[in-house]
């Protein structure tokens, strides 16, 4: 039972650190070649966990090479596009203009009820008010409606907006967070005096946030929020 314990705690740090240096991309982001590592990773993992006849190296080794060869494969894409389209599939234009190529469906095996169920998920009930529908190579479905079934935006209202940017975590249960200010370019000073400006003692900050645009936000360990 301890051997199978050791083995299990092995494996999975490797696995953790291999799956850091594959980068961070959610499931549904995968490659094809990403998605084949990473079922590969996972088969081959379980086999010296679930069976201790099976020597540590013969997974450990398989793995290192898995990785290293999707971390070469995709930087050799990177430098070499015309690999990507050997590698990888292109984007498909389902929609263009308004105008469906049903040729484009057929060849992607896409129903026109899995069409129309992807916009309904976008938020548009007619098909008509499509513009854009594009599969990427993910496998998601993007959908542009037409310009005049948009949300207008501030420019269409004529209307200015002051940009704030977004919000970094200074203060995480009372402890200062230096990679944040660094990212603000502020210093603990900074922060000092926002909290003598409060009358809060750092020590009873759950939270401080700053977005770029410089507004404060303390929540206390009451929850109180101040802003």
């Amino acid at each position: 039972m301890l051997t199978i314990f050791i083995r299990t705690v092995i494996i999975y740090i490797l696995l953790l650190i291999m799956m850091r240096l594959m980068g961070k991309r959610q499931l549904g982001e995968l490659e094809i070649s990403e998605l084949v590592i990473t079922i590969l990773l996972s088969e081959i993992a379980s086999l010296p966990i679930t069976n201790t006849e099976i020597p540590l190296a013969f997974s450990i080794i398989p793995i290192a090479a898995l990785v290293s060869f999707e971390v070469i494969t995709s930087t050799l894409v990177l430098k070499f596009p015309k690999i990507k389209r050997l590698l990888s599939s292109r984007p498909s234009v389902i929609i263009y203009k308004g105008r469906l190529d049903y040729g484009e469906m057929q060849k992607v095996r896409i129903s026109i009820e899995e069409l129309i169920s992807q916009i309904r998920q976008n938020g548009i009930f007619d098909l008509d008010e499509v513009d854009y529908a594009i599969l990427e190579e993910n496998g998601k479905m993007s959908i542009i409606p037409k310009r005049a079934n948009r949300q207008p935006d501030f420019n269409d209202l004529q209307l200015k907006c002051k940009d704030s940017g977004v919000m970094h975590i200074v203060i995480s249960d009372g402890a200062i967070n230096d990679h944040s200010l660094k990212l603000l370019g502020i210093g603990h000073e900074t922060v000092a005096k926002h909290l003598k400006k409060t009358g809060i003692e750092q020590s009873d900050v759950v939270c401080m946030t700053i977005n770029d645009a410089g507004k404060v936000v303390i929540i206390r360990r009451d929850g109180s929020m101040v802003s």
